[in-house]
């Protein structure tokens, strides 16, 4: 999360360094309690600075604290003292990082995946089977499709193709999937089997038509070690950021989590 919204603020302060050459240190200090009760972050940033480009409508963004000097409008004034405010609550976090894994065939959970990712910025990976998997490989109402075959034998350990290398340096996992035959594909079993869990915070997050998260909850709480599972969340197909947002915003997350 921290390498991401790095660059987020290097990019930012080429576009505020020639404006705020002369803003000193009292101008800046005099708007402090504007922002003091108000925490942003990459998203934040990103949302401000589209606006200021005009790369994005300011309809899109009403409600938005983003006047931080209270002078009626959003300007690169107000997105230098937010960037400041971004500075000041990263350095307070100690180096704990958050990632989003996922496996997603139909494209239905990478959607939420990316959702997520934009909404925390945190890092990301793909989990790819080496054999990927067809339309057929899926088929439901097929008992000898390969889908059906691995989900009715849970020793089965589909392979990774170019797995993560490590996750030591992340403190909290995403783990987003679809839900076959109502459970996870085995192919997650097999990421959750090849890392050390015990002291990470997994966070489940699956889509399926009508199935619940619920098993394969269940499921993944007994195959490893974890340091502290968070209850998940099933999404249907027409989920849509707000509806991830709404859920994130539930999460019993501390500050180093995020």
């Amino acid at each position: 999360m921290k390498r991401l919204l790095s660059a987020i603020l290097t990019g930012i302060s080429l576009f505020t360094l020639k404006s705020f050459r002369s803003v000193d240190a009292e101008q800046m200090d005099a708007v402090s309690a504007a922002t003091e009760k108000t925490t942003y972050a990459a998203e934040d940033l990103r949302n401000l600075q589209d606006f200021i480009l005009a790369k994005s409508k300011g309809s899109e963004l009403e409600g938005k604290p983003y006047d931080l000097n209270n002078d009626g409008v959003w300007d690169a004034f107000d997105l230098c003292l937010m960037r400041r405010e971004v500075i000041s609550s990263q350095n307070d976090v100690t180096d704990k990082y958050t990632i989003v894994v996922y496996f997603s065939r139909t494209g239905n959970t990478e959607k939420i995946a990316e959702y997520l990712i934009d909404i925390t910025g945190a890092d990301s990976y793909v989990i790819q089977a080496v054999v990927p998997y067809t339309d057929a490989d899926i088929e439901y109402n097929n008992s000898s499709c390969r889908a059906n075959q691995e989900q009715n034998d849970k020793t089965v350990r589909p392979e990774i193709a170019e797995p993560i290398s490590s996750l030591d340096s992340y403190d909290t996992v995403f783990l987003g999937y679809p839900i076959w035959w109502g459970q996870e594909p085995r192919i997650i079993d097999t990421f959750l089997e090849s890392y050390d869990f015990s002291d990470k915070t997994v966070i489940p997050f699956c889509t399926s038509a009508s199935s619940g998260i619920s098993t394969s909850e269940k499921n993944i709480s007994e195959l490893v070690p974890i340091g502290d599972q968070l209850a998940g969340k099933r999404f249907s197909a027409s989920a849509g950021k707000n509806d991830v947002k709404a859920w994130y915003d539930t999460l019993s997350l501390t500050k180093e989590d995020k």
